[in-house]
């Protein structure tokens, strides 16, 4: 019987589909579904419950996934926490990002957000929350953020390279609610008056009731590979509102493009 050879990546590295079964499956748990039963799982990742069962079996033996026999569902296990933090950088990024945003959240009284791209969304990797008016679980560290809601992740859309623009673009998009964009045609729309841009701002598009405004960080050469952006209530975004907060914003930037570029981060 002859052995099929493994799919090659664009980097020319072999692929191995088990691995990549596996990597979708820990992938599938979520800030807002952290526990899931075997047809959940199932769903997400569109594998059969038969390969899904051995695959959270190696994971369960191996610390990445626990399991309750009694509910039948599944959640991370604690190992997956000693993965992240030996991520290289990553107690670094929050010693620099950490007081930075600490003081766009007192200036601004909002939540403050630093994200980066990801595959299918924006990915918050810090965020900062200083007694705002408004208190909500939203964007999580590790959570992705689909690109067409927010201020923040339409920016990071906005300044893609076109092919990877229109392959999101190419996507069925995901609504939080009434007010989210999800055609792509008015986004694209949107997308094109902020290319180059180092400022947006967004409102009602999640929550109803709450604004965001964000900027760019740039590294050396010049390119868009993260945002800064606080959420808060809409009266806290008037016209003069939106000029002091993109102030405080910019100022962020520039000290986070230079920190994290000099410590390798950006």
């Amino acid at each position: 019987m002859k052995t099929a050879e493994p799919t090659i990546t664009v980097s020319g590295m072999p692929k191995v589909r088990a691995i990549e079964r596996a990597v979708a499956i820990l992938r599938a748990f979520h800030p807002r579904h952290p526990k899931m039963t075997l047809t959940e799982i199932a769903q997400a990742t569109s594998l059969d419950k038969a390969t899904a069962t051995r695959i959270l079996g190696t994971l369960i033996a191996c610390d990445m996934v626990a399991h309750d026999t009694i509910s039948r569902k599944y959640w991370l296990g604690f190992d997956v926490l000693s993965l992240a933090a030996s991520v290289p950088g990553q107690h670094d990024l929050h010693q620099i990002a950490d007081p930075i945003l600490r003081d766009v959240s007192i200036r601004t009284e909002c939540l403050t957000f630093l994200a980066t791209v990801g595959k299918s969304g924006a990915v918050c990797v810090a965020r900062a929350v200083i007694d705002p008016p408004v208190q909500v679980q939203l964007w999580n560290i590790g959570e992705v953020r689909p690109y067409n809601q927010g201020a923040g992740p339409k920016l990071l859309l906005a300044n893609m390279k076109r092919e990877l623009q229109e392959a999101y673009l190419a996507n069925e998009l995901p609504s939080a609610n009434s007010m989210t964009i999800t055609d792509s045609r008015e986004l694209l729309d949107i997308l094109e008056r902020l290319r180059g841009q180092d400022m947006a701002f967004s409102r009602d598009d999640i929550i109803e009731g709450l604004s965001a405004q964000a900027h760019t960080i740039r590294n050396q050469d010049g390119d868009v590979t993260a945002v800064i952006s606080v959420v808060g209530l809409n009266p806290l975004f008037s016209d003069e509102g939106r000029q002091t907060i993109g102030q405080v914003l910019a100022e962020a930037a520039v000290l986070l493009s230079r920190r994290l570029s000099v410590s390798g981060l950006l």
